[in-house]
């Protein structure tokens, strides 16, 4: 039994930004031909402060917070740093999440 891994090595960068709608057009499923990764959309496992990141959303979003100010505030209140170890302020959030979102 082989390991299982956190991504998929073989996901491949959209080359379209509308992805093709016949079948077979992609590397995260070939019908009959590949291992059924439980991670099929990441190209690499999430690093540590990734991680706490999501885990500091989830729980500004349980209090509630919708705008990006509120979720901002709550990152902050819950002493949440941006990659540069300084607070987060509404640029250096949009830029990481433009980052994430790749």
């Amino acid at each position: 039994m082989s390991a299982t891994l956190e991504h998929n090595p073989e996901l491949k960068t959209w080359a379209r930004i509308i992805p093709a709608t016949e079948p077979g057009q992609g590397r995260i499923e070939r019908p009959g031909g590949f291992d059924n990764r439980v991670w099929q959309n990441r190209q690499r496992a999430p690093e540590p402060f990734e991680l706490a990141l999501v885990a500091d959303l989830e729980a500004v979003f349980e209090t509630g917070a919708e705008q990006l100010s509120d979720v901002i505030a709550g990152l902050n209140a819950r002493h949440s740093q941006d990659r540069h170890g300084q607070p987060w302020s509404e640029a250096s959030f949009l830029q990481e999440m433009a980052v994430l979102g790749q």
